[in-house]
């Protein structure tokens, strides 16, 4: 193979290699951060339990004027620790309909201190008012201890779960997430096996393959580095128009954790690919100077 014909091919190789480590980097953190644990983790990061007991706490006072039942029945039962274990039931349910291809299905933890809040407000109502306890109070008394449980889910559902799976979005990203091992080793295999071709294409002289997968590192961090600088530095995320606070909170901590990690993986490339270039520069001078010595003053 002659020298043109080497340089091309490299060439071409090491413009591969540049998105292939890009795209690579991208999977594998998205890999690592898109779990169960990790979604639970930022949660409790940014305190949303605390921000969805200030928005339940806010639902129910303006429902009084409405239902005329007063929040403090509602949240006299529920406090910070259920909230959390809400959060929690989401996340699993969630992961699970995600590795079974199927619609979320996710049942709150029975909260009987909440269930006997509101009878106890029920029968006193109907007490008071002289009110008949026939099957139209059971349903009522029954709709009303379902419809907390419902209200009190869709704020502590901070990832909007729900919303992916009525619009069939969980279903599809299902398909991906059971094969999503396959498609990361896939990726680093990609990236191993042009490697191996930039060695040898350049067998003849193997250190240059050393110079091209520096300066595909370089670029790539170059390429993958900048944009995320801008997200960072600008606070760009912070932009986005989210009324709940504690959805804002973990998409925005999300957003800003999975950029930060990239950011770091696209500054290593840089570091990488100058390191490789400049022991390419040493190695090869060494190679076409072997008998250079210092003059001699």
């Amino acid at each position: 193979m002659n020298k043109a014909s080497t340089y091309l091919l490299s060439l071409i190789l090491s413009v591969f290699f540049v998105f292939l480590m890009i795209v690579g980097s991208a999977v594998l953190l998205f890999d690592i951060n898109f779990t169960p644990n990790k979604l639970k983790k930022l949660a409790d990061k940014n305190d949303t339990e605390s921000k969805i007991y200030t928005e339940i706490d806010k639902y129910y006072s303006d429902k009084y004027n409405t239902t005329g039942i007063p929040a403090d029945v509602y949240m006299s039962a529920v406090d910070k620790n259920y909230i959390k274990l809400c959060e929690y039931d989401y996340i699993d349910s969630a992961f699970d309909a995600l590795k079974t291809a199927s619609k979320l299905s996710c049942t709150l933890p029975k909260n009987q201190k909440l269930e006997d809040s509101i009878d106890s407000f029920f029968n006193d109502f109907a007490d008071k008012n002289n009110y008949e306890k026939d099957n139209n109070f059971q349903e009522k008394l029954t709709g009303s201890k379902k419809n907390a449980y419902s209200s009190i889910g869709t704020f502590c559902d901070i990832y909007k779960f729900s919303t992916m799976s009525e619009h069939g979005v969980l279903t599809k990203l299902s398909k991906i997430y059971s094969i999503r091992m396959i498609i990361t080793g896939a990726v680093i295999a990609a990236n191993i096996v042009v490697i191996l071709l930039l060695i040898a294409i350049n067998r003849k002289k193997k250190i240059t393959a050393m110079y091209w997968c520096g300066i595909s590192s370089l670029v790539a961090g170059i390429l993958g580095g900048v944009p995320s600088v801008y997200l960072t530095a600008t606070r760009f995320y912070d932009s986005f128009s989210i009324k709940q606070a504690s959805v804002f909170s973990v998409f925005t901590g999300a957003m800003y954790k999975y950029t930060e990690a990239f950011m770091a993986v696209m500054i290593a490339f840089i570091v990488v690919g100058v390191s490789l270039i400049v022991t390419y520069g040493v190695i090869h001078d060494k190679k076409k100077y072997p008998n250079t010595k210092p003059t001699e003053i």
